[in-house]
C-alpha cells in the first residue's frame, strides 16, 4: 500500500544534498542509483526526463486539457525532481497539481524539496509497479520514464499498462518515454554507469567497510539488465494493447554531447529516445 512521505524543510537540490539524503533514506539496493544520479544527468551519461523535453511539450500544448481548475498529474517513478521540473515548463505551477510515486523515499524528498521551492502543489506517497495499490484517480495527465524497462516480465508490463488506464480521467493522456538500445543491446555508459555506483557504495554507503566493499563487488558482478523493447515498434505495441490511439515519436540524435562521442553512436548503432503519447483506454476483459 501507499504511504505518505513528508519532506523535511525544503534544502538545497546540491550533490552533497543528495547523497545525504540517500543515505538516510535509501536501502542498499538502490543507494547508490540515487547517490550518483546527478553525476550521471549533469554528464549526460544517462537518460532522464530532460531529454524528451520536445516530447512533452508536444504532447502537453497539442492536448486539449481542463481549461479551468488544477491539471491533475500522476507522476508513475522518478529518480528525482527532474519530471517534475519538466513538466512545470509547460503546465504552469499554479495549474498544476501533481503526485508522485516511487518505491523509494529519497526522490519523494527531492521532488518535494523542489516543489516547495517553485511553488508547485506535490503530494507523494511510497508504492510499487504494476499494483500502484496506493493510486486513486481520476488523473488528467500520467507520466511515466523507463518505467516499462523495469519491468521485464510481459504479464507485468501488461498489468501496469492496464493500471494506469484504470487511473486516467476521460479524456486523459498517458505520456510515456524511454531510451531502445541499439544494434549493440546495451545503452551507452552500461559498464562506466557501474564502476560510478560500485565506487559511490564503496565510498558512501552507511555500513562497515566490508559491507561497503560487498556492495559494491555485487553491482560489479551484476549482468546488464537486458531491455524488454529491441525496437520502436514493440513499446507502441505494448501500447496499443492497452489504448485505442497511440501515437509514437522518435529521436535518433543524441541529446547530449556525451552520447554523440560514444562509440556505438558514432558507429551508427545507438541507442533511439522514444515517446508513447496515449489515451483511450481500451475495454479490457
Amino acid at each position: 500500500m501507499s504511504s505518505e512521505v513528508t519532506a523535511p524543510v525544503p534544502f538545497p537540490l546540491t550533490l552533497p544534498a543528495v547523497v545525504a539524503t540517500a543515505r538516510r533514506h535509501c536501502t542498499e539496493r538502490c543507494f547508490a542509483y540515487h547517490a550518483s544520479w546527478r553525476i550521471f544527468r549533469r554528464a549526460g551519461l544517462k537518460g532522464h526526463p530532460g531529454w524528451h523535453t520536445g516530447f512533452y511539450q508536444r504532447a502537453l500544448t497539442t492536448h486539449p486539457l481542463p481549461a479551468h481548475g488544477r491539471v491533475r498529474v500522476l507522476i508513475c517513478g522518478a529518480s528525482d525532481e527532474a519530471m517534475l521540473a519538466t513538466l512545470a515548463r509547460f503546465l504552469p505551477p499554479e495549474h498544476l497539481e501533481a503526485h508522485l510515486i516511487d518505491a523509494c523515499p529519497t526522490p519523494l524528498h527531492l521532488a518535494t524539496a523542489y516543489a516547495r521551492r517553485t511553488g508547485i502543489t506535490l503530494t507523494t506517497g511510497l508504492d510499487r509497479a504494476p499494483a500502484l495499490a496506493g493510486c486513486t484517480g481520476p488523473y488528467d495527465v500520467i507520466v511515466t520514464d523507463g518505467l516499462l524497462s523495469l519491468l521485464p516480465a510481459p504479464g507485468d508490463r501488461t498489468a501496469l499498462l492496464a493500471r494506469l488506464a484504470d487511473l486516467l480521467a476521460p479524456g486523459g493522456l498517458v505520456l510515456y518515454t524511454a531510451r531502445i538500445a541499439g544494434a549493440a543491446g546495451v545503452l551507452e555508459y552500461d559498464r562506466i554507469g557501474r564502476r560510478l555506483q560500485a565506487a559511490t557504495a564503496r565510498a558512501l554507503w552507511p555500513a562497515p567497510a566490508d559491507q561497503r566493499r560487498h556492495l559494491a563487488g555485487q553491482i560489479l558482478a551484476r549482468p546488464s539488465r537486458p531491455s524488454p523493447f529491441t525496437a520502436p515498434g514493440q513499446v507502441r505495441a505494448a501500447f496499443t494493447a492497452v489504448f485505442g490511439d497511440v501515437r509514437c515519436y522518435l529521436r535518433r540524435t543524441p541529446p547530449t554531447l556525451t552520447l554523440a562521442l560514444a562509440p556505438t553512436v558514432r558507429a551508427g548503432q545507438g541507442s533511439t529516445c522514444v515517446g508513447i503519447a496515449a489515451r483511450a483506454p481500451r475495454s479490457l476483459p
